[in-house]
């Protein structure tokens, strides 16, 4: 036995042909001089057929996409002919230039089946894509006259409450109150829906303007203590921390964010404590969120708001699901604007270039807290 032999090194012919991709050598004028044994394979020739002939007789793009691919010095996907074959075959190319020996070393690797696996997949999400945007245009342009007929029933059902058809007997009275209590809620979701589909669809037009932040709360505590006090709901707020109060960002979105929030609030409590406070976030608090640009972060320059229910609480599952447009909360049978409301504050939010947290324990209650730049960024 020859064991002396196990230790010679193989000739350059044998590696050349155990590699596990096709290798060709190609010429600079795009002409191929050699290939192995996987590239005869793949091409489904012969080396007689093959060596000779040009590299874009095979490779379509020939030797313009070798020379992009060493001078950029990526892999690229180019399709390839194939002998007798009707099919369509992709080969991921790679290329190196040998300058000293007049050379361009070749290596193909067959991706035929994953690259007609991602077009097909591209093909199927831009037609659901298309579809989704035509059913949210299509919503958004029909969304008055759904309102507008809500708004019909809503008003003559006020109307008949009112007495503007005739004293109506207790029984048609419960009933008559139950279609309008109940049209309005519809209206208020329904609102909320159709805002959602026309910022998926990007109509919503957005108004950025200047105005003060300690103003704009001040107006909405105002708005909000008389409902409170009827309902013997403890109300606090707080906005002394605020350092500044200049704030150029759509107004009446930021508003429309925490009306939102303290109508959940409302709709889901009967009892407890409610507050709202706003200030400037700790810078720390800024890097660890990663906001753009951390490096140069002001604190001053966001404003960090924090919205608490006392006796509102939402499980794991809920808090799990409770930023994504169409997974319902239907656990604990929460109204529809719940869900609604959250979606939309982080679209809105996220738009702003701030973000959004819900944190939620049965002896805490639930804390709502968002961050938003006080500036357009």
């Amino acid at each position: 036995m020859d064991l002396l032999g196990l230790f010679k090194r193989p000739a350059k012919e044998d590696l050349f042909n155990k590699y596990p991709d096709g290798v060709l050598i190609v010429s600079l004028e795009g002409k191929i001089l050699d290939a192995n044994t996987k590239a005869l394979e793949m091409l489904k020739v012969s080396r007689i057929e093959l060596c000779g002939q040009f590299f874009s007789a095979f490779i379509e793009g020939g030797s313009t996409l070798l020379n992009k691919i060493v001078s950029q010095r990526r892999p690229m996907v180019s399709k390839v002919s194939i002998k007798n074959s009707q099919e369509d075959y992709y080969f991921e190319i790679s290329a190196s230039r040998d300058s000293h020996a007049q050379k361009v070393y070749v290596t193909l690797r067959d991706v035929t089946h994953n690259y007609k696996m991602q077009n097909m997949v591209n093909g199927q999400y831009e037609i659901a894509k298309n579809i989704i945007d035509e059913k949210n245009n299509y919503l958004v342009n029909i969304s008055g006259e759904i309102l507008s007929s809500i708004a019909t029933i809503e008003g003559f059902s006020k109307a008949l409450s009112d007495g503007v058809g005739g004293v109506l007997v207790d029984k048609q009275m419960k009933y008559v109150n139950i279609i309008n209590k109940n049209a309005k809620e519809l209206t208020y979701d329904l609102e909320k829906l159709f805002t959602i589909f026309r910022l998926e669809s990007n109509m919503y037009q957005y108004d950025f303007r200047n105005f003060d932040l300690v103003n704009l709360l001040n107006a909405l505590v105002k708005q909000y203590i008389p409902f409170f006090a009827a309902r013997k709901m403890i109300f606090e707020y707080n906005f002394s921390a605020l350092a500044s109060r200049a704030c150029f960002l759509d107004q009446s979105v930021l508003e429309y964010i925490i009306k939102s929030i303290l109508d959940v609030f409302i709709k889901n409590t009967q009892i407890g404590r409610i507050t709202l406070s706003a200030g400037n976030p700790p810078q720390a608090f800024l890097e660890r969120h990663d906001f753009d640009g951390k490096t140069s972060l002001e604190s001053t320059s966001y404003a960090l708001f924090e919205m608490k229910a006392s006796e509102l609480f939402f499980d794991d599952e809920e808090l799990r699901t409770i930023f994504e447009p169409y997974c319902a909360l239907n656990k604990n049978k929460r109204p529809l604007s719940t869900k609604l409301t959250f979606v939309l504050a982080k679209k809105f939010i996220k738009h702003f270039k701030g973000d959004i947290w819900v944190y939620s324990k049965p002896a805490f209650g639930t804390m709502v807290s968002f961050v938003v730049p006080l500036e357009r960024k």
